[in-house]
């Protein structure tokens, strides 16, 4: 995915290409930056357009990224899951409880009629947490072995800064809202904790040994900060 820097920051962007096009269109939404324009426009033009165009799109990432954190759960508003964001459809009605569920790449929230914001976010929490369980242990047994490092314990928990952390006795924790990346991002975290079993701190060595299951590990990090800018 290309990007370009302005000042500190980065903006990556998607490439849309269409014959029918005659000049470039920059859209920006919660997915991120996509880039609609012809076959005949270089990636030189249309990196200079990012340029040009940086300051609109910073403006309009960070309301995206304020309205993501502070936005109402309802019809119309997207959640976050393996990477995309996925449009929501709420239906109240007389019933018990909240029931989420992802279906045809939409997110289908059933919830009684009178359901407050507060709980609509507490059932979304649950639901990523399951989902991390029902994901994240196969893969990080899966990786284990392939490792051939031992956890001492698996647990799931919401973090505000970390992905994951692993313990001085090898007890492995994952924030559950790993299930709004991609899987080769999760992977790559999963790959990341189980090596501190082998090495408690970011050493060259311990970097050496991340590079040998995942060579592009430098890569994925990026494409994590990217995330973090979005999510």
């Amino acid at each position: 995915m290309p990007s370009v820097a302005y000042g500190t920051q980065t903006i990556t962007y998607d490439i849309v290409r269409k014959p029918t096009l005659k000049n470039t269109y920059i859209n920006v939404d919660r997915d991120g930056v996509q880039v609609k324009t012809n076959t005949a426009t270089s990636e030189e033009e249309i990196e200079a357009f990012i340029i040009k165009k940086s300051g609109w799109i910073l403006k309009h990432l960070q309301s995206y990224k304020t309205k993501a954190q502070e936005g109402e759960i309802q019809t119309g508003s997207r959640l976050y899951y393996l990477g995309k964001s996925y449009y929501v459809q709420l239906i109240k009605e007389e019933r018990k409880g909240i029931e989420i569920h992802f279906i045809h790449s939409r997110f289908i929230i059933k919830a009684p009629v009178n359901v407050t914001q507060t709980a609509l976010h507490q059932a979304v929490e649950s639901f990523y947490k399951f989902k991390a369980t029902e994901k994240i242990l196969p893969l990080t047994k899966k990786w284990a072995e392939i490792m051939h490092v031992v956890p001492a314990h698996i647990s799931f928990r919401k973090a505000n800064k970390r992905w994951g952390s692993c313990s001085p006795t090898n007890r492995i924790s994952f924030n559950y809202h790993l299930m709004k990346l991609p899987t080769s991002l999760i992977e790559y975290v999963i790959v990341h904790e189980l090596t501190h079993i082998c090495c408690k701190n970011h050493s060259p060595e311990f970097w050496a040994l991340v590079g040998n299951f995942m060579p592009d590990y430098r890569k994925k990090e990026e494409k994590i900060k990217e995330f973090e800018k979005l999510l």
